[in-house]
């Protein structure tokens, strides 16, 4: 086990005592008799953990939304709902959500993490490998390299992050594969089989609980004395107190103020419980083996008596939280702080400072920005391979068809504050490696949420397949997972366009020896793409010329539309002058559905 977790799995495990009893009588379910964890979902019923939906029903295949299993995690941990914030920590579950405290204290204890900008995903389904993560998380397991004993059919579908935890579930008892040796780790987990593995996290934690109670046999072989027999009291030893400059009381260690009080002098001991960096805005976790105060401090600043604690806190560089239980994982805010490296002081009852804890480092988490206005864009006239299209980064883009290639830096970006981070590819993993000055710091992870689109890891690039069915009215997304030091960070759905339709000039313009084209859509030009264009002197007798491209023109595409810079070689022998027109024909452009412009002349003025 994990050592720094120990104390929290240990504390969850004591707590769930009080959930041994129902507050109520027997709630039947009326649904499960034919649902394999039909037992598992009864007993949780009885301790008040989990509900059916108020009608005698569970709905045991139903899938198991993110705020539910919020819930289920909150009473089993036996987490306190009692102290959630007055404000929310996401938009999509107010303080009046019925979810609201259970997802404050699970992300508080930094078992479930939110989407980013403020999302925690309420009413989204969750994954089968997500339900092995946060519950190995929760009990404190140590699953690194774990992954490495998977032998499901299955295994190579299952997310990196999450393999060494999906093997440490199942070597645990908590979660087994189908009968088909396969473990579907992206399919969303059902009402029943959370049950059943909440059952059995319920009881590894009490089976840890039982194994590290001290043992009760007295040393030296002294039998204690029998239950029904009283033991004979003996004479306390009267002991001198030790002389003291200080001879008045305080403190934890303080009686009633008679000449046998000690005062305490004892320094807390603070312990971190979280792994250095933490993310600014998620808690630091922490415990003092005594009640009092936590500080977190920036490093180097005034600290050597409680006194210069609160000025920090008053000036908003420092955070302070109440220790009511000695031993106890406590969550300490980051939010508004600076990034850089901080310490964690302990403040007995009776004053006394702690020494400063090993150094944490606060970090801004990476952010993942959709580009405004991305969409991706495909032609369901295009299925399987024949419509191939190939998420890449910089260094793959090649100057061929613009709708088998798309850079993933178009659709977003990825930064640390305000500074953008380069991404790569990284073909044995399937993803896209985040670089912070040559460093990789995380990666993006791109799968689908539709049905009728298929994302399938390259050597160049994740290819996105349109199947069979697609059409004009499908509706599509592909999700985009920030991973920093292996944590989900945050998500973003990058919508996906059906588009079977050619783009239409909206707008022609010539204005300074500059043409530009418009149409109702971003345009791009394909490999045979051509412009013919014949200009037509009013004073000419209606007779025109054509100009030759990159000799009288030099054709590019800025900004989605068509631009033509004229060049003074072009009007040598008829000079432009009002009135003038150029008849104009586009080849080989289109929109990045490879849907291409007609082939009708456009007609463009000169005012």
């Amino acid at each position: 086990m994990n050592k720094k977790l120990f104390t929290k799995v240990i504390t969850a495990a004591a707590l769930l005592g009080t959930l041994a009893s129902p507050a109520s009588a027997t709630t039947f379910i009326t649904d499960i008799n034919g649902s394999y964890a039909k037992d598992a979902i009864q007993e949780l019923v009885d301790k008040g953990i989990i509900n059916g939906h108020g009608d005698g029903r569970f709905d045991p295949t139903g899938h198991i939304q993110r705020q539910d299993f919020a819930i289920i995690l909150a009473k089993s941990l036996g987490l306190d709902m009692n102290s959630a914030p007055a404000a929310a920590t996401f938009s999509d579950v107010p303080p009046g959500h019925y979810s609201f405290a259970a997802v404050e204290a699970v992300v508080q204890a930094g078992l479930i993490h939110g989407y980013g900008n403020h999302q925690f995903g309420n009413g989204d389904s969750l994954s089968r490998q997500d339900m092995a993560v946060i519950f190995t998380r929760a009990l404190g397991v140590d699953v690194s390299g774990k992954g490495n004993i998977l032998t499901f059919t299955d295994k190579d579908d299952i997310s990196s992050y999450a393999k060494d935890a999906v093997a440490a579930a199942v070597e645990l008892g908590l979660i087994k594969g189908n009968t088909d040796g396969s473990f579907s780790p992206l399919q969303s987990a059902d009402r029943q089989s959370v049950a059943l593995v909440a059952n059995k996290f319920i009881r590894n934690i009490e089976e840890q609980r039982h194994s590290q109670q001290p043992s009760t046999t007295p040393p030296d072989g002294d039998t204690p004395p029998s239950p029904n027999e009283p033991s004979t009291p003996t004479t306390p030893e009267t002991k001198k107190p030790e002389p003291s400059g200080n001879t008045g009381s305080s403190g934890s260690g303080s009686g009633s103020g008679g000449s046998g009080s000690v005062r305490d002098t004892t320094a807390p001991v603070v312990s971190i419980l979280s792994d250095s960096p933490v993310f600014i805005g998620s808690s630091l976790i922490a415990a003092s083996n005594e009640t009092g105060y936590l500080y977190l401090i920036p490093r180097g600043y005034p600290s050597s008596d409680r006194a210069e604690l609160e000025v920090l806190v008053a000036e908003g560089l420092a955070k302070k939280v109440q220790v009511t239980t000695a031993n106890t994982p406590t969550p300490l805010e980051t939010a508004q702080l600076e990034a850089g490296i901080y310490n964690v002081f302990a403040v007995d009852r009776a004053g006394n400072l702690s020494r400063a804890s090993s150094d944490i480092e606060l970090k801004r988490p990476l952010s993942l920005t959709l580009t405004p206005g991305a969409t991706f864009v495909l032609n369901p006239a295009y299925v399987y391979d024949e419509g191939i299209v190939t998420i890449v980064d910089d260094s793959m883009i090649e100057d061929n068809d613009p709708y088998t290639d798309r850079n993933i830096n178009s659709f977003f970006q990825v930064q640390r504050e305000e500074e953008s981070l380069s991404l790569q590819y990284n073909p044995q993993e399937g993803h896209f490696l985040i670089l912070e000055e040559g460093t990789t710091v995380g990666y993006i992870q791109i799968s689908s949420e539709s049905e009728l689109i298929e994302a399938q890891e390259t050597e160049r690039g994740v290819q996105i397949l349109l199947k069979a069915g697609a059409d004009e009215d499908t509706a599509a997304s592909l999700k985009l997972t920030l991973f920093e030091n292996e944590t989900e960070v945050s998500s973003t759905i990058l919508p996906v366009i059906m588009d079977a339709a050619p783009p239409t000039v909206t707008d022609s313009v010539y204005s300074d020896r500059v043409i530009t084209i418009t149409a109702n859509e971003p345009l791009v030009w394909y490999d045979s793409f051509e412009i013919n264009i014949s200009h037509m002197p009013v004073n000419s007798s209606g007779s025109s010329y054509d100009l030759l491209p990159f000799e009288h023109f030099t054709p590019s595409i800025h900004n989605g539309n068509v631009v033509i810079i004229l060049k003074g070689e072009a009007f040598r022998y008829y000079p432009l002058q009002p009135g003038d027109q150029f008849e104009i024909t586009l080849y080989g452009i289109g929109d990045y559905a490879r849907n291409m412009i007609g082939d009708e002349v456009l007609i463009v003025e000169i005012p």
